[in-house]
C-alpha cells in the first residue's frame, strides 16, 4: 500500500475492504505503470550518469539525436525546473520513464523496488539494470546501469561510465564534469 492509502486507512477515510478489493485489481497492472513525483527543486537540477557529473545542461544526455535526459525550465515563475529521462534495461526495452518531473515504471519489469528514495529495477534475478536515486531538490544520480538503448550499451557503477558503441568501441568515463553545454553528451 502507498504511503497516501496507508493514511486513508489509518484515518478510517479508506475501508479494510476497499483495499482488499484493490489489491486484487491493482491500478498499476491495469495502467502498466506505477508513478511518483521527484522533488526538482527551482535551481537548474544536475544529473550525476555514474562516472559523469552533468550540470547547467538543457540535454544531459541524448542517444542518436534524442535526449536521454532533458531539463526544461518551469512552467510559471517559482515552479520547479522540469525533468524527463527515458531509461531501457539490458535488453533495451522500456523499465523506467520521467517526465515532467513524473517518474513511471512499467509493469513489464522483472522487479521493481522504491525504498528510501532510491529506485531499483531488475530485468532478472539477481540483475539491477537501474538504480536510480533521487537527491532532492538538486536532481537525480543513475548509481547502477545495465541499459542498451539505440544500440549502445550503457554500464555504470558510482564513479564510473562505460558505453559499448554498435561497431564495438567501448569508452570509460571517471570523474568527468559537463557543464552549461546545449548537449552535455551525445552518442550516435
Amino acid at each position: 500500500m502507498c504511503p497516501g492509502c496507508h493514511a486513508k486507512v489509518t484515518r478510517e477515510f479508506l475501508s479494510k475492504d476497499t483495499v482488499k478489493g484493490a489489491m486484487a485489481n491493482p491500478f498499476c497492472k491495469k495502467a502498466g505503470y506505477a508513478s511518483e513525483v521527484l522533488d526538482i527543486g527551482k535551481v537548474h537540477p544536475k544529473i550525476v550518469f555514474a562516472g559523469v557529473t552533468l550540470t547547467n545542461c538543457a540535454i544531459p544526455v541524448a542517444v542518436r539525436g534524442a535526449p536521454l535526459f532533458a531539463i526544461r525550465e518551469a512552467e510559471e515563475a517559482g515552479a520547479p525546473f522540469r525533468l524527463s529521462a527515458n531509461f531501457s534495461n539490458s535488453q533495451g526495452q522500456a523499465s523506467l520513464q520521467i517526465f515532467d518531473n513524473e517518474w513511471r515504471v512499467f509493469s513489464s519489469n522483472w522487479d521493481v523496488e522504491a525504498v528510501g528514495g532510491a529506485i531499483t529495477i531488475r530485468d532478472k534475478p539477481g540483475h539491477v539494470s537501474l538504480r536510480l536515486l533521487a537527491n532532492p531538490p538538486d536532481g537525480v544520480v543513475v548509481e547502477q546501469l545495465d541499459m542498451c538503448l539505440g544500440g549502445f550499451r550503457f554500464l555504470g557503477s558510482p564513479g564510473q561510465l562505460v558505453v559499448e558503441s554498435p561497431g564495438g568501441g567501448r569508452n570509460t568515463f571517471v570523474s568527468c564534469l559537463a557543464d552549461h553545454c546545449a548537449v552535455g553528451m551525445s552518442f550516435g
